[in-house]
């Protein structure tokens, strides 16, 4: 499985970074997320539960943020675990900072690329499913991601 995209967000790049970092943030932003802890600097364990079709349950999930060199830029290194499979997969992103957002605020532009193999019943879906899939999740935490520090900027 591979993806790759980018999101414009209307907050400055440090807040954006710290927000990655962020154990409530994340919570709040995820899709389908129950929980979110950091156990080490950098290294989150969490619990999602998808209700989608071809992913239905609740997976663990283990994150660490490698790489690091803030604010702009790092890779996740991660694996969820659930009764329908499991799938271990790295992603890397670049943030930039941008001035042309139409707030004329500072804004970010992120881009992201990452792949990951994903191994039990989850390998017998479609790849394109799985990509489209894991591509709308991504697009749903960035949106919320966005419209969390909007609010936060605005408060």
């Amino acid at each position: 499985m591979n993806i790759h995209g980018s999101h414009r967000f209307e907050a400055p790049r440090e807040a954006v970074f710290a927000a990655i970092r962020d154990p409530r943030v994340l919570m709040s932003v995820i899709p389908g997320c129950e929980a979110v802890v950091q156990v080490a600097p950098d290294q989150y364990d969490g619990r999602i539960t998808l209700r989608l079709p071809g992913a239905v349950g609740s997976y663990r999930t283990h994150v660490a943020l490698v790489d690091v060199e803030a604010p702009e830029r790092a890779g996740l290194d991660g694996t969820v675990e659930g009764s329908m499979g499991t799938i271990t997969g790295r992603a890397d992103f670049v943030l930039r900072e941008v001035s042309d957002t139409p707030s004329g605020h500072a804004g970010t532009d992120m881009e992201y690329r990452g792949s990951g193999v994903i191994g039990g019943p989850l390998a017998r879906l479609d790849s394109r499913f799985t990509e489209r899939l894991a591509q709308s999740l991504i697009d749903q935490g960035l949106r919320a991601l966005d419209l969390r520090l909007a609010t936060e900027g605005s408060e």
